[in-house]
């Protein structure tokens, strides 16, 4: 037995020696095959390599299109002097003040000019109203006579727009139409439904819209016609 133990020492022993030179022998073979694979390496084609992986799309910025690139590099050269003459006011302290005047002036200047154009809109309005009142209130009467006026100094065109806008107003206070300033010959005519006012309604568009001179029949015409369409409109 004793023999036994002996032999198991010696070959632990012998294992342990062999163990103990393994990293000893990978490192000699690696350090050994080292030169010969780094010596294998073409400097410049690795190089030229690396440029090409680089250099492809990979590693390039998407190309995308710039539609106002020229536009606006123009406007930008335009108004870099103004930029720049506004960068050098404002380095000083005086340049930011005098700035600031100028600005609360535009200011001031446009405040005025709104305001002003807001008040004379108010004013119209109200004289557009008041004259859309007084037309609506006008008296047919006058204008009747009115009318006559301008028939006796020759202003036949002017007779005849008085002698229809005084039908109209009698139509509104017989309860034919509701007369206002803006009313139309068509509206009137679909209104009524009536030939004899049609007839007087195309006299007085050719008159006071086609340019065709106002007659003395037309203004005959009117004077007889206008009565009739006031009867018959109370009629219906």
């Amino acid at each position: 037995m004793g023999a036994a133990a002996a032999r198991v020492a010696t070959t632990l022993a012998g294992s342990t020696t062999r163990t103990a030179d393994w990293p000893a022998a990978g490192t000699e073979a690696v350090t050994a095959r080292w030169p010969s694979v780094a010596g294998q390496v073409d400097p410049d084609r690795a190089r030229d390599q690396a440029r090409e992986i680089l250099g492809g799309r990979r590693y390039k910025p998407a190309d995308v299109p710039r539609p106002f690139e020229g536009a606006l590099e123009w406007l930008g050269d335009r108004l870099r002097p103004i930029g720049d003459f506004f960068s050098r006011i404002t380095e000083s302290l005086a340049g930011r003040v005098a700035l600031a005047a100028v600005l609360a002036g535009v200011v001031a200047v446009v405040a005025l000019l709104v305001a002003r154009r807001r008040a004379a809109t108010n004013a119209g309005g109200e004289t557009g109203r008041g004259r859309r009142s007084a037309e609506e209130h006008a008296d047919p009467g006058r204008l009747e006579r009115e009318a006559d006026a301008a028939e006796r100094r020759g202003d036949l065109d002017a007779a005849l727009r008085l002698r229809f806008r005084a039908g109209l107003l009698r139509l509104d206070r017989a309860g034919a139409i509701q007369f206002r300033p803006s009313i139309t010959t068509g509206q009137v005519a679909r209104r009524l439904r009536l030939r004899v006012f049609d007839d007087l309604a195309i006299t007085f568009d050719a008159v006071a819209y086609g340019g065709r001179p106002a007659s003395v029949v037309d203004l005959q015409s009117a004077r007889a016609e206008w009565p009739r369409v006031l009867e018959q409109s109370v009629r219906r």
